[in-house]
């Protein structure tokens, strides 16, 4: 198994489009919260990202961006995407590794980051691996526009009274903000804020995951 990771880049500090806490934009507050970017280093600041699959790794550890823990089961959902279909987290379990993308339309910097994982998706969508870009919006029209203009492809589903964001997830950071599941249902990863150079470091992740997988059999 590969235990090298990847460099991951945070937001430059002179772009102003960064993303701010769940709780304070939906309240349309007009104070601007820390820089996505500012913390995105925080989350793998002097470990290596074999530390933070490996089994020697404290279980139950406090995620980055959330209240809930590494090592514990993800909590289920259910959302529709942009076209009304269906999708529920667990019926993936035991099926695909999955990476959950909390996103919104009003937040730059996850607009931005959109084309670099597009570009993982279509390298590991047919390996075991599924997104999904929770979007945290009401606009179902202003949703549509931002998929259509970065060419993503990827399930984008909507969370719009943030539900699964706020209560289930229990997010205490900024956006964007990923968390990773593996095929058993747990939670492996997370990253508060965006990649801004490819590949990023989540393809280490992935193939991390990917190759401890049993082999199928023939």
């Amino acid at each position: 198994m590969r235990m090298q990771s990847r460099k991951h880049s945070a937001s430059s500090a002179e772009d102003p489009g960064g993303g701010y806490g769940v709780e304070m934009n939906m309240n349309r507050s007009k104070q601007q919260r820390r820089r996505a970017g500012g913390l995105a280093g925080l989350v793998i600041a002097g470990l290596g990202l074999a530390w933070l699959l490996s089994s020697a790794a404290p279980a139950l550890a406090v995620l980055e961006g959330s209240k809930l823990k590494k090592g514990q089961p993800a909590p289920d959902f259910t959302l529709q995407d942009l076209d009304g279909k269906t999708w529920k987290l667990a019926d993936l379990k035991g099926k695909k590794v999955v990476m959950i993308d909390f996103w919104a339309t009003w937040c730059n910097i996850c607009k931005r980051e959109m084309p670099i994982l597009q570009k993982v998706y279509q390298e590991y969508q047919g390996k075991g691996v599924e997104f999904f870009g929770v979007a945290l919006d009401e606009n179902i029209a202003g949703i549509k526009k931002v998929v259509k203009e970065k060419g993503v492809t990827y399930p984008i589903l909507v969370d719009k009274d943030t539900k699964v964001a706020t209560e289930i997830y229990q997010l205490s950071g900024p956006i964007p903000y990923k968390v990773v599941i593996d095929k058993s249902g747990v939670i492996v990863y997370d990253h508060v804020g965006d990649y801004v150079d490819y590949p990023p470091e989540i393809v280490d992740v992935f193939d991390q995951l990917l190759e401890a997988q049993p082999a199928k059999k023939k």
